[in-house]
């Protein structure tokens, strides 16, 4: 194992559960695992344009308890530690981190995520943390390593936060990467590949962000890369999953918020994929309202499995207070032509928003229960912070940093969200034609799907 002070090391921290940290989100699901893309390409940078040696430790996909993490950062004595934090675990990843530092009291630590980027002061000034890396942390951090190594000062470095010599704080501006084709691929062995795998599909599966930003403006979504734009060329996406398959991934999930915000480059990439005779399959998150027969058809053919959507609601209120911009005809009709191409659909809803009543539940249960779906994910929706949604509601929530919290304030809520969230999923997959159709799939891995089932349903 690579040790000494040129080595960094890249912490996805433990935690009692398998959750997936982003920038977007956190999350966690039994029935799959992906890698941590982000700590991955910001490793693999560091790599390549620092020349410094790192090692990425996913104490998620190892289930290394925190005992073991501390040792293994006494025993590598790296130049810094760098750790993603979550957003719903962000309370529970800073103590586990405070703990690593009361244990390993000379450990320069480094943290990014959603957070850190729209909190950073706060983060220095109540916590453990040495240095934050803002929004997209990989040409801030390669440029705070080089005047680091140079001993220069590194406080007039855009999308920095940290302390100066003198113990004062600074917070630089953030600066967009626009040209995401400069990044080098994430290096998928620095894991372990074989612990990672997509829903019901196997593995090994590697994540590739391909577009950062989304032009949308669904008031309670918490993307870090804001409104607009940067995306990889279709060549360089199509050399990624080249590179990809070449390390035996199987599949790829690409991480875009909207991988098909663009008909045009979209068709680029299966053209390419298709050109290349590339046998991988892919999965992608997308609006319904983006795609249609011909962009269908060119990723049925060029290897997309699936499609992820997030739906939200049946309900035109809550769509509208939620700000989709879209309405339940839309959907069904979209879903449909979803259906006819022959790609699988998973579709993502919400419950528990103050605002729901069970009519409005019901008209997403009747919805759910007509649409050509395969799978659907039912999730609580969270006032999280920096969205318009929780200015909208900051009366009814609840939010801080230290000791963190954020939740609505009347716990009602959460039982009313709760019992609805799993009334949907027993509505859903325990209709026989459901079920039927999931046996194939539930028999190719039945651990992971009788978890499933106990965890969603009863």
């Amino acid at each position: 194992m690579t040790t000494g002070k040129n080595t960094i090391l890249f912490l996805n921290p433990p935690h009692e559960l398998s959750f997936m940290r982003r920038y977007m989100c956190s999350y966690y699901s039994p029935e799959y695992l992906l890698p941590p893309h982000d700590l991955l390409s910001l490793a693999t940078c560091v790599r390549e344009w620092n020349g410094m040696d790192v090692v990425v430790l996913d104490a998620i996909a190892q289930k290394c308890p925190e005992t073991e993490v501390i040792e293994q950062i006494k025993r590598i004595d790296p130049l810094m530690v760098v750790a993603l934090v979550g957003i719903r675990i962000f309370g529970d990843d800073m103590a586990c981190l405070q703990r690593i530092k009361d244990q390993c009291p000379e450990m320069y630590l480094v943290v990014f995520g959603y957070y850190p980027t729209f909190f950073p002061t706060e983060i220095l000034g109540h916590s453990c943390v040495d240095l934050v890396l803002r929004r997209e942390p990989e040409q801030p951090f390669s440029r705070f390593l080089t005047a680091w190594q140079k001993d220069e000062p590194v406080d007039s470095i855009p999308g920095l936060a940290g302390r100066r010599p003198d113990g004062s704080l600074f917070n630089t501006p953030e600066e967009r990467l626009t040209d995401l084709d400069t990044l080098p691929f994430p290096d998928p062995s620095l894991v372990e590949m074989s612990r990672y795998e997509e829903a019901f599909m196997g593995g090994p599966c590697a994540a590739l962000l391909s577009i950062r930003g989304c032009p949308f403006a669904c008031n309670y979504c918490t993307t870090t890369y804001g409104r607009a734009i940067a995306m990889k060329s279709p060549a360089r996406v199509v050399e990624e999953m080249k590179y990809l398959h070449d390390k035996g991934v199987k599949i790829i999930r690409f991480l875009d918020d909207i991988f098909t915000v663009d008909k045009e480059r979209v068709i680029a990439i299966c053209r390419l994929l298709l050109k290349e005779r590339l046998q991988i399959s892919w999965t992608c998150l997308s609006r319904v309202d983006t795609v249609d027969t011909e962009m269908l058809d060119w990723m049925r053919r060029a290897g997309c499995k699936r499609i992820m959507v997030g739906i939200e609601s049946y309900s035109p209120s809550v769509l509208n207070t939620l700000n989709k911009g879209i309405d339940p005809k839309t959907i069904n009709s979209q879903l449909e032509t979803i259906r006819r191409s022959g790609i699988e659909v998973l579709s993502f809803f919400m419950v528990g928003a103050p605002f729901e009543t069970e009519e409005d539940f019901m008209d997403t249960v009747r919805g759910v229960l007509v649409a050509p779906l395969n799978f659907i994910t039912v999730n609580i929706l969270e006032p999280f912070a920096i969205t318009p949604y929780f200015d909208q509601f900051s009366d009814q929530i609840e939010f801080s940093l230290f000791p963190f919290m954020c939740r609505y304030k009347n716990p009602e809520i959460y039982r009313i969200a709760e019992d609805r969230r799993r009334r949907l999923y027993r509505r859903f997959y325990l209709r026989p034609a459901t079920l039927l159709r999931l046996c194939l799939t539930f028999l190719r891995n039945p651990r992971r799907s009788l978890k499933l089932l106990f965890t969603f349903l009863f």
